[in-house]
């Protein structure tokens, strides 16, 4: 995970898991990067 504080991910069935509606600034580039890898493009980033 390239963003655990942020996003987590379900073991049973691999769905993605919000933790952090509003990440903290340093935390911006790790979940946009999450976002741009995820092969099932189920994240997305707005600002």
């Amino acid at each position: 995970m390239l963003a655990p504080d942020v996003l987590d991910q379900r073991e049973d069935d691999g769905v993605v898991v919000l933790l952090e509606v509003e990440p903290e600034p340093g935390d911006h580039a790790s979940v946009r990067e999450a976002a741009n890898v995820c092969p099932a493009a189920a994240i997305t980033v707005t600002d």
